[in-house]
């Protein structure tokens, strides 16, 4: 009877486990199929702002460049994590290809409480004012962190500004990704013996006027597209998990029946030998 009733436990614990991984599952499908939605619908706007910013950037190179004092080469990293687990490999593979990139004297801006964890015992410095930033994903709050690595870049104190992010590719594969941010990259379409368009006021002022919309939506859209892979890995590893739970519950029922069968066969057994007895 011992073994009927650890059968019984087990099965109960297993149960128990599965309606979490089964909750976790659907909320996680809920959440994807919304920051799916928001990215779609932004992924056109975003794309072109970088397209203008990138071609405006070009003709300034070409036809007005600025012989300003170079940055010191400090660059500056925005990380984005996750705030939860059970997210499979999502954020050690943000990890293991941001060690790739990462130098010694570059600094980290994480987003999302694994990234600090992860990093703030480690000798890089970091700035801790955006970890809760992806909690709730908020334009305003989206525009603040822009405007601060913005007016750091141009203060001098970084040469770059770099994001690092999961990047979505669909619900079952995701992959680590790098984006520079500022220096604004160049078109590398546009021929350089290309006669500039006429822009008014000019391309300087006009890049100075877009620059904190462009930085803005650019992080706004990487933080979306981060929580679309997060939510889809997330969702992967609760189904995983389920259907891991119903197989192990098929095995512990075979099990719980056999023994109980077992049981039962015994039992008939001890009835039958003490009737005979009293013959």
């Amino acid at each position: 009877m011992s073994t009927l009733v650890k059968t019984k436990r087990r099965i109960n614990s297993v149960t128990g486990t599965r309606k979490i991984t089964n909750a976790m599952e659907l909320v996680a499908s809920v959440k994807l199929k919304r920051f799916r939605d928001v990215m779609t619908s932004s992924s056109n706007y975003i794309a072109n702002i970088k397209d203008i910013m990138m071609h405006l950037n070009r003709i300034v190179d070409q036809y007005d460049k600025d012989d300003n004092v170079k940055a010191n080469n400090k660059r500056l990293f925005i990380i984005l994590n996750s705030n939860l687990g059970l997210c499979a490999h999502y954020n050690n593979d943000i990890f293991k290809f941001a060690e790739t990139l990462l130098k010694k004297d570059d600094e980290i801006i994480p987003i999302g409480l694994k990234g600090y964890t992860h990093y703030k015992n480690q000798s890089f410095k970091l700035n801790e004012n955006f970890v809760s930033l992806n909690e709730k994903i908020d334009f305003n709050d989206v525009n603040k962190l822009a405007c601060f690595v913005m007016n750091e870049y141009h203060s001098r104190k970084y040469s770059e500004i770099h994001i690092i992010y999961m990047q979505y590719v669909n619900t079952l594969i995701s992959r680590a990704e790098e984006e520079r941010l500022l220096p604004i990259p160049f078109d590398e379409d546009i021929k350089e013996d290309l006669l500039p368009p006429e822009v008014e006021p000019s391309p300087k002022e006009l890049i100075k006027e877009l620059e904190p919309i462009y930085l803005a939506s650019a992080i706004y859209q990487a933080m979306v597209v981060a929580q679309v892979s997060e939510q889809a890995a997330r969702n992967n590893a609760m189904k995983n998990a389920t259907d891991n739970a119903d197989e192990i519950l098929d095995k512990l029922k075979l099990e719980y029946n056999k023994a109980r069968q077992g049981a039962i066969t015994q039992e008939i057994t001890e009835v039958i030998s003490g009737a005979g007895e009293f013959e």
